[in-house]
């Protein structure tokens, strides 16, 4: 409905979004692949300090000395 004079004074839509980055070369990765792995890297981040004294005392409480572990 309306008559043709509205429809020309209408702006025209919008420009598609640009499509999304290609992978990087050096990573055979999906940017959703991407997303998802910084995404858990964020969440492990959080618990960094616990998980750090953690494996501290279990590297402390151990028989044998750290440094043989190579």
């Amino acid at each position: 409905m309306g008559c043709e004079l509205s429809r020309l004074a209408r702006p025209p839509p919008p420009p598609p979004p640009p499509p999304p980055p290609a992978a990087a070369p050096g990573a055979p990765l999906t940017p959703r692949q991407v997303y998802l792995m910084l995404a858990s890297w964020k969440g492990i981040a959080r618990a960094m300090e616990p998980t750090g004294v953690h494996l501290f005392i279990k590297f402390s409480c151990m028989k044998t000395p750290a440094t043989n572990l190579s």
